[in-house]
């Protein structure tokens, strides 16, 4: 009696299972997949049949992505999150179709693939602020309508501290390149600036000589002298070791001493 017993007391236990909350479970059977899907609770199944659980709410998942942009620079986008669910009603289908590792097998790749794609097509001196935003929306769409075939809804995609990878030879290149085609612009504007700086020298010149042909006419004799008088005056009185006054042709005959 104990026998038989025992034996019907573990064909019991083997045929519940039991699908924690916010979860769906599907019935894996000798012959295949059971259409119906199993709500959470304790459930009942057969002896020989296994239950796979799958989280019908938003999952995320951590990520370290790396890419290249179109002018070579390596980038990574550290600690990305990619948030994702299952496509209601379709549970089953994913069940027989890829598995409950289905963000391993499918939505890893997929998001690496999408960001790769994306950023390829942007220079790194794009991926500014508004240009990071306007990368995930697009690495988004892109990854979104690629796995929505496989019954998974991707939700968004953030990428977080997205930056040209210092330790490569491949950034030092970009650095370099970005510093010579600076410099090749600069030597583009030399022309122009030495021409600017020309026409204005010209300018001056031409305020000059203007000048000089307005006062020209009045600079007579006695205006002459009389400049040449402040002049020497002002030599004259200037703080200097030693001064000396030579009498030829000048209107001062003396010599002052320290």
């Amino acid at each position: 009696m104990r026998l038989p017993l025992l034996a019907a007391v573990c064909s019991l236990h083997l045929a519940c299972a039991t699908v924690p909350s916010g979860e769906a479970g599907v019935v894996l059977r000798m012959n295949g997949v059971d259409r119906k899907v199993l709500p959470e609770g304790l459930q009942w199944v057969g002896p020989l049949d296994q239950v796979e659980t799958y989280d019908l709410r938003a999952q995320e998942h951590s990520e370290d992505l790396d890419a290249l942009s179109l002018d070579g620079a390596p980038l990574d986008a550290r600690a990305s999150i990619v948030t994702f669910h299952p496509a209601p009603g379709e549970i089953v289908d994913l069940a027989r179709e890829t598995g409950p590792d289905y963000y391993h097998v499918l939505v890893e790749p997929i998001v690496r693939s999408s960001l790769r794609k994306v950023l390829a097509g942007l220079r790194a001196d794009q991926l500014d602020t508004p240009g990071i935003g306007r990368a995930e929306q697009k690495v988004t769409l892109d990854a979104a309508r690629r796995l929505r075939p496989y019954h998974i809804v991707l939700d968004s995609i953030t990428l977080r501290t997205l930056r040209i990878a210092p330790e490569t030879d491949a950034y030092r290149a970009v650095v370099e390149t970005g510093v010579e085609e600076q410099e090749a612009l600069a030597a583009r504007e030399l022309p122009a600036l030495a021409r600017a700086h020309a026409e204005q020298q010209r300018a001056e010149a031409r305020g000059i000589a203007t000048f000089h042909g307005l006062i020209a006419p009045t600079l007579s004799p006695r205006v002459l002298a009389d400049a040449a008088q402040r002049a020497w005056s002002k030599l004259l009185t200037a703080a200097t070791a030693h001064v000396e006054v030579r009498p030829s042709g000048q209107p001062f005959v003396l010599e002052v001493e320290p």
